[in-house]
């Protein structure tokens, strides 16, 4: 009889890394196996004993620790569906990740564009759909102007997102707002120099 159960561990760099662990209920043998992250990366994860150590860098690979007196298994490339079906129940209590969106807004604005508006019907499904209650807001601006105005601007963009949500019917208690100015922006620029991209509201949704 076999014990499945999926673990996470977090690093340094990557800040995140997947794996799968088996272990045999009958024996002192463990399987682990690296799992590629929502986005298909895969980080590096050492397995130890007190024989030595193996490193997992690929997605699907894995490796056995059969017992404390040898070295765990030299890596092996497994196919995803047979892990799949193993590690079934585990997969499947696997937190749904995080989903972002982006709206953006003309210059010097914190009104949100007809697109926008339309955008935000796909936050709420996503809210809704996942009864979510970690919402995070982050207002942004792009380089043009001065930094405690932008400071200002960026936080009436997302608290023009926050409000749109909440009268919607999300409870406020489960949003939470940022501003950052200009001092994040997603396409890097000069100071002074305008950026459609980077006048922006990021949402995203646990």
């Amino acid at each position: 009889m076999k014990n499945k159960s999926l673990l996470r561990v977090r690093n340094i760099f990557p800040p995140l890394v997947l794996f799968l662990l088996l272990i045999s209920g009958c024996a002192s043998t463990t399987q682990v196996v690296l799992l590629p992250d929502p986005d298909g990366k895969v980080g590096t994860l050492e397995v130890s004993n007190v024989k030595g150590t193996q490193t997992l860098n690929q997605a699907w690979q894995a490796t056995v620790s059969a017992s404390m007196d040898r070295i765990p298994s030299e890596p092996k490339l497994l196919e995803e569906e047979k892990v799949r079906q193993v590690f079934r129940e585990a997969l499947e209590a696997e937190p749904i990740p995080p989903v972002s969106f982006i709206v953006y807004f003309r210059t010097d604005r914190s009104v949100l564009s007809t697109e926008s508006l339309t955008l935000l019907t796909n936050v709420m499904h996503a809210i809704m759909s996942r009864k979510s209650t970690d919402i995070i807001i982050s207002g942004h601006t792009d380089a043009v102007g001065a930094i405690d105005y932008n400071h200002r601007l960026s936080l009436r963009r997302a608290k023009a997102v926050a409000d749109i949500l909440i009268a919607r019917g999300i409870d406020r208690q489960n949003i939470q707002v940022s501003y950052h100015g200009k001092g994040n922006p997603l396409v890097p620029t000069p100071d002074g120099r305008p950026e459609p991209r980077n006048r922006r509201v990021e949402i995203t949704v646990r």
